[in-house]
């Protein structure tokens, strides 16, 4: 088996999580494909990010219960030496106001975007003794929490509340690993498409989209510097700084 590091990224067989997946690999990382129901995805990228001298390994897991994530994070290690970078993408993005979310939407959107990547970094520095841990931990927020989601109400509390693990991971984990996140903003269009662009100027006061490249250029600077923790880098064009139109559209 390669001695390359081994990277995990949560949601990694679509969109933006396939693409951190395949910009890994081309480095030469070993790859944890983690994903929920996406099987058909996972083994075609699994073939695909092979083709890189690298090894894959497959993790289903549905983060939507983290009561069974511990054990099946412990079977993984049975298949991994260690994961050096963790990246906690996964993640819902459902409609409905703070009033109308049901509680099986407020649970199902906690336990993705925060109770699995908390138990998550749990485990992960469980791996070895802290002293000498070698590890990384990347979440990814919304650069647009600077904003009301109030059609999203679930997804914007969750998301609010990953930032803030951020930074208390970053103290508590202190100083053998680093916790850090990023923020992006439009970078592809939502599965549910209600209130996407229309065009680029609805976007962000850059009016353009954010390219996949930019986000990992951000993740690999993040790796590479090792003085910065507790940080969250937003990488949006700007749309931290003024709502973008599209979400202010009904």
């Amino acid at each position: 088996m390669s001695t390359a590091p081994w990277v995990l990224v949560t949601g990694g067989a679509r969109r933006i999580g396939a693409f951190i997946n395949q910009r890994f690999a081309q480095a030469g990382n070993n790859i944890v494909l983690h994903y929920h129901k996406s099987e058909t995805e996972a083994l075609a990228l699994k073939t695909q990010l092979e083709q890189n001298n690298i090894n894959v390994v497959l993790w289903q897991a549905d983060l939507t219960f983290p009561e069974t994530l511990a054990q099946s994070f412990a079977d993984l290690l049975t298949q991994v030496p260690h994961i050096s970078l963790l990246i906690n993408n996964a993640s819902l993005f459902e409609q409905g106001s703070l009033l109308e979310s049901s509680l099986e939407q407020i649970q199902a959107h906690l336990n993705v975007h925060l109770t699995s990547p908390w138990l998550l970094i749990q485990a992960l520095i469980k791996q070895v003794p802290m002293e000498n841990q070698s590890c990384q931990i990347i979440n990814i927020i919304d650069a647009n929490l600077a904003h009301r989601y109030t059609s999203k109400s679930a997804y914007f509390i969750a998301k609010k509340a990953l930032e803030t693990l951020t930074e208390l991971a970053a103290i508590e984990c202190a100083p053998h690993v680093r916790v850090n996140a990023i923020a992006p903003g439009y970078v592809l269009e939502a599965l549910d498409t209600t209130n996407s662009p229309l065009d680029n100027k609805d976007v962000n006061i850059l009016e353009r989209k954010v390219p996949l490249e930019d986000l990992y250029s951000a993740i690999e600077f993040l790796s590479n510097n090792h003085s910065i923790t507790g940080q969250t880098i937003k990488i949006d064009g700007g749309s931290h700084l003024q709502c973008p139109s599209y979400m202010l559209k009904s």
